[in-house]
């Protein structure tokens, strides 16, 4: 948790940084152009003001000591001006070089890339993770697209899309050529002058052995579920658009092939119904389904070899914006072995 929190804050300080130097390099722009807008003015007001001077006084020539009062006057204003400008450049340049001591030194991958998605700088840490994602390229230069999985590229062309149009920072999970996933936080570089941004920056985040970690613990709960199927004779499915997506146990149940695709389950499963019962339970499916109504319904169902089970077979429908889906489960509760031994 602390590891994570270290992350965050992380990222939050490079945001920070970030918005710092935008807004002290407007602030320069802007002190720079009302500067020479000023010193343009002075010029213009004192040249104005000695030819009228000199129209006044007859073509005399005016007070030395006037001028030079005025021009001192100017000169402190100027000075004053021009350590304000000098003062927001220092702030500007410590503001960078504070950001580029974070990026070098970042603990987490950084890079820029450029409004063509090719990289221009990164840190020691990225280019050891590209360096592993595609070891025949140096990272520098180089599209961002070559070194990932062809499973990113999609989601990579739309995270950047994303970046550059929003303000807000921007996050996405890739798969790397070499397998390893990683999550990437995307910050859209300050606009220039006429608003274009020309590139993002990223900070990656190797979540790898998480992903792991967690296949891992689904694995073990997709085993235990198992267990718990086979004991209690039951497999669960998902019905949705007229596919029906079966737990791996539920096929061994009722003797159905592995490799029956979703839209072929249903009949599947209904040709093993007897006869005079198909109908009926063709029938409660269709009118649970249409109605979006909880249903249970108990048939028979004869096994290839003969042998005969009563299932009893019940279902949910799920809320889901824009499609109909149901879930439920399908449980021997008595098979004809069973019968023979009351």
């Amino acid at each position: 948790m602390d590891e994570i929190k270290d992350r965050q804050e992380l990222l939050l300080e490079i945001e920070q940084l970030k918005l710092d130097n935008a807004r002290l390099g407007q602030r320069m722009d802007k002190m720079r152009k009302w500067n020479n807008s000023l010193l343009q003015k002075n010029w213009q007001e004192s040249e104005d003001q000695t030819l009228l001077k000199f129209s006044e006084q007859d073509s005399e020539i005016p007070n030395p000591q006037e001028l030079l009062q005025e021009l001192r006057i100017h000169q402190e204003e100027l000075r004053v001006q021009n350590e304000e400008l000098l003062e927001i450049r220092y702030s500007l340049e410590e503001s960078r070089s504070r950001y580029q001591a974070l990026f070098r030194n970042s603990p987490l991958p950084c890079l820029v890339l450029n409004e063509s998605t090719r990289i221009l700088e990164l840190n020691h840490q990225a280019a050891n993770l590209l360096a592993q994602a595609n070891p025949d390229l140096h990272p520098e230069r180089m599209p961002m697209s070559l070194f990932l999985h062809r499973y990113s590229q999609e989601n990579f062309r739309r995270f950047f899309d994303r970046v550059l149009r929003n303000s807000e920072a921007q996050r996405e999970e890739w798969k790397l050529r070499d397998e390893q996933i990683v999550v990437a936080h995307g910050f859209a570089l300050a606009p220039t002058e006429d608003g274009r941004i020309e590139g993002c920056q990223v900070v990656l985040e190797n979540v790898t052995l998480q992903r792991q970690e967690e296949l891992q613990k689904l694995q073990e709960r997709e085993y235990r579920l198992l267990q718990a199927q086979q004991l209690a004779r039951l497999g669960d499915w998902q019905w949705e658009e007229g596919q029906i997506f079966c737990s791996p146990h539920l096929f061994t149940l009722l003797k159905i092939h592995p490799s029956t695709s979703p839209t072929n389950f249903f009949q599947a499963y209904l040709d093993r119904v007897p006869e005079n019962d198909q109908e009926k339970v063709r029938g409660q499916w269709q009118q649970a389904i249409e109605k979006g109504k909880p249903f249970t319904l108990s048939h028979c169902y004869l096994l290839p070899d003969g042998d005969r089970l009563q299932l009893r077979v019940q279902g949910s429908p799920v809320q889901r914006t824009g499609t109909q889906r149901y879930l439920g489960f399908v449980q021997v509760i008595e098979s004809e072995e069973t019968k023979s031994t009351h």
